[in-house]
């Protein structure tokens, strides 16, 4: 019999985003996947025969996901807690670097990626998106341009922009503003560490990054050196798993149409947002 589809209120959704329990390693081996000598038709079935979903998310990455008192957290770790209650099983997380995600979901890891992940069209070849479920933006930050210069790549001519190893931000800052000396990091945390050292003259980042910076003199200085792309954050699906997709789209419209995903970015993100970025788009 086909499972039901249970949907959660708004007030459910935001509770379950803001509930630590259910989270864990990951930890999944071939045996857990045997149940008599059938194989699940498909992910969604194999995820819902299992009642576990395994889901890939930021490592390193405040606002989206970090630990904090020993604990995951973060905008991407609530929207998976979000998922998982939806769908009715428990959540197993994988903290991954930027640079891991895809290979992760390709690779069986993990049923989804929740984590920051921009769509682009040489990622659109492996793997499939759902509609977005986070604005951002990805910009270079730092202090004012220089007097006089006339774009983005006369102000960082041979300035160092700090910038995540193997981020979709270090491959447009390398592609947009060549004239810019990158320094590659693991995550966020010690680009940031860098940028506040002055180790680097600026950092390449998600809008949500610069702006959720706890420092608030910090935050007050830095300037947005240049946009590189509109960048909104979409799930990440393995290839021919048609249902699976659906399913999740179907809960991103019952997160948006009921406010959670707002009320979870007004937490985390600390800046207003337009209710456009929350419509129900693949945009």
């Amino acid at each position: 019999m086909q499972p039901r589809h249970h949907s959660l209120n708004r007030r459910q959704l935001v509770l379950t985003g803001a509930t630590a329990t259910g989270l864990g390693s990951l930890g999944w081996g071939s045996a857990a996947l045997a149940q008599g000598t059938a194989a699940p038709a498909d992910q969604l079935d194999r995820i819902l025969r299992s009642k576990v979903l395994r889901v890939a998310v930021p490592q390193d990455f405040p606002p989206f996901g970090f630990t904090r008192n020993g604990v995951l957290d973060g905008f991407d770790i609530a929207v998976a807690r979000m998922l998982a209650a939806d769908l009715r099983v428990t959540l197993k997380t994988l903290p991954v670097a930027s640079g891991e995600r895809m290979a992760a979901l390709l690779e069986d890891r993990v049923d989804i990626i929740i984590a920051s992940l921009g769509k682009t069209a040489e990622r659109e070849r492996d793997i499939d998106f759902s509609s977005a479920y986070a604005p951002t933006y990805i910009g270079v930050f730092g202090e004012a341009a220089a007097p006089g210069a006339a774009d983005a790549a006369a102000a960082l001519k041979g300035r160092s922009v700090g910038v995540v190893r193997g981020s979709l931000e270090e491959a447009e800052l390398k592609a947009q503003v060549p004239q810019a000396t990158p320094v590659l990091f693991d995550s966020s945390a010690p680009l940031l560490e860098a940028y506040v050292r002055h180790a680097v003259d600026a950092f390449a980042a998600g809008n949500v990054v610069a702006e959720s910076i706890p420092d608030t003199a910090l935050r007050e200085r830095i300037r947005r050196l240049a946009v590189l792309r509109q960048s909104p954050c979409h799930i990440g699906v393995r290839k021919r798993e048609p249902r699976l997709l659906a399913r999740v789209d179907a809960f991103l419209v019952q997160a948006r149409s009921s406010q959670a995903l707002m009320v979870n970015a007004m937490q985390w993100f600390k800046h207003s947002l337009s209710p456009d970025m929350f419509r129900d788009t693949k945009g």
